[in-house]
């Protein structure tokens, strides 16, 4: 990964939240478990007019979704153990790097083994065999995407922009060696932003390459650098490398394109990273899948509706193609520097992000474990808060450990819920779109309700139970969340003439309890 500049950085980010509180695998049938399993409605009863359209949809539970999990038989990149990612994180693996649509990315489930390389590489220049130590001193892709790849770069020098490679296959321990460069230079958060983790790297499939033009590479200042995508070269890639079978991971967020350049992106607003993939955007990433997987991806696409709220990017398809539904993608690993909003396959107490704003916990299958006890709703009372004008409800919860949430995020650094929004449509921040937030098995939120409700929506107001500077990121996806633990309080922004609601905690979108009544007057 590439060094990016943002206006508030993930690793300042995870520091406010803590001061502030690839396709291998079965996809055989399983029994349930709680993190695919429908609640059912509770004994709350809301008008016959309003349309219960908040409850999880029935999802298939699945035996590995994320494919067999293996264990290293030893830590290697030891550098980045201890303080910053659990013993577990660094010695599993789920995916199958020999299967071109494996999901890697910066979760736990999305982690490649450290002794897989793959058995067909060859050297780009040459078009000869080589193996993973060879390629580590040039570069290389697998046989299949190298030929794809040579059809690619001989296009873009007909169309007068030479293409120039700057990264290929990387081995797991090269990834290693690049990361701990980066973090020699500014630390270990901030090279988390700029390079990832060994093993999560899609380099290490041997499909993947950073890819720009010798013009482009003889500047100075780098071939790292914003702009890119809006060159000739970078435009022709955006729309035309799916013809060779190469698809583009890390696009700009709808949110974020600059309105009238959709190849930067807008400067009025903090950029941090893409939730629905983990990084923020590089227009030189190209990742191979083959001409029909690229074609299935194009169509995709196009039906999600590209430059709105919903457009998928490739982690959502190939979540797809796996048949995994529900949330738009999975947590980062927790590696101490994004706690509150990261996913762990430790025990919990063994995470770095315990006790600095909580984490995800996971089984061996990668799925979130379900939560000791419920969240319980202490208290409920009128709130204040600034520049906001209109009523404001501010609910005490008690949050056991390992209880789960999602999106929306609201309060003072996030959204508010102004007339005519709710859950199914609510801007993030200012500027953007309103979006859904489809309820998510195993997920807890808070659910307000005016009194009388006219909204069409029961319990349109609905807020996470997390910090709310984490919608600044989070807001933009519908993930699962660790809510936070402990004695916790949130601030929901309700309409200005709302008088009287009623407050009730909901799981997967069901009511559970009694709701507790409030007047606003």
């Amino acid at each position: 990964m590439a060094a990016r500049t943002a206006l508030i950085s993930a690793s300042l980010l995870a520091m406010m939240i803590a001061s502030a509180c690839s396709r291998g695998g079965s996809s055989a049938p399983a029994e349930a478990d709680a993190s695919v399993t429908i609640v059912e409605a509770g004994a709350v009863e809301t008008s016959a007019a309003v349309i219960d359209a908040g409850a999880a949809p029935p999802q298939p539970a699945v035996a590995d979704p994320f494919g067999t999990a293996r264990t290293a038989p030893k830590t290697y990149c030891s550098a980045v153990a201890g303080k910053h990612l659990a013993e577990k994180d660094l010695r599993t693996s789920f995916v199958s790097g020999d299967d071109l649509l494996a999901i890697v990315n910066r979760s736990p489930q999305g982690q490649l083994a450290p002794d897989w390389a793959p058995s067909d590489l060859v050297e780009l220049r040459t078009g000869a065999a080589a193996s993973a130590s060879e390629c580590d001193k040039t570069h290389c892709l697998r046989k299949e995407a190298a030929g794809a790849l040579s059809d690619l770069l001989g296009e873009m020098k007909k169309k007068g922009f030479p293409g120039k490679v700057e990264s290929a296959f990387r081995s797991f321990g090269t990834q290693c060696g690049t990361f701990l460069r980066w973090a020699s230079k500014g630390g270990f958060c901030e090279a988390t932003e700029q390079s990832a983790l060994p093993g999560h790297s899609q380099h290490q499939l041997g499909t993947t390459v950073d890819l720009f033009t010798e013009e482009w590479a003889a500047s100075e200042r780098g071939v790292f650098r914003e702009g890119f995508g809006c060159t000739q070269a970078g435009r022709f890639l955006q729309e035309h490398a799916t013809d060779f079978g190469f698809v583009m991971p890390y696009p700009i967020h709808p949110d974020d394109r600059h309105p009238k350049q959709s190849c930067v992106v807008r400067w009025d607003i903090p950029i941090n990273i893409n939730p629905k993939t983990g990084y923020r955007f590089e227009h030189w990433h190209i990742r191979y899948v083959g001409k029909e997987a690229a074609a299935r991806f194009v169509k995709m696409l196009a039906a999600s509706g590209v430059g709105k709220p919903d457009e998928i990017t490739v982690e959502q398809w190939l979540r797809s193609e796996r048949g995994l539904v529900g949330a738009d993608a999975e947590l980062p690993v927790c590696d101490g520097c994004n706690c509150g909003a990261c996913s762990t396959l430790s025990a919990p107490g063994e995470s770095a992000c315990d006790k600095k704003g909580g984490a995800l916990h996971l089984d061996a299958h990668g799925r979130p474990l379900p939560a000791s006890a419920p969240p319980e709703i202490a208290s409920v009372k009128r709130g204040s808060q600034k520049k906001w004008r209109g009523r404001v409800v501010e609910v005490k919860l008690d949050v056991p450990h390992g209880v789960a949430t999602q999106p929306p995020v609201v309060g003072p650094e996030a959204a508010g819920y102004a007339a005519g929004s709710t859950f199914e449509k609510l801007a993030p921040y200012p500027e953007t779109s309103p979006r859904g937030y489809a309820p998510l098995a195993g997920a807890w939120v808070v659910g307000v309700e005016p009194i009388p409700n006219d909204t069409g929506v029961a319990w349109p107001w609905r807020a996470a139970i997390t910090p709310s500077i984490t919608g600044q990121i989070y807001n933009r996806a519908n993930v699962l969340l660790p809510a936070r633990p402990g004695a916790t309080t949130i601030k929901i922004p309700l309409p200005d003439r709302t008088t009287r609601v009623k407050v009730i905690l909901l799981e997967a979108g069901a009511p559970k309890g009694e709701p507790i009544e409030l007047e606003l007057r």
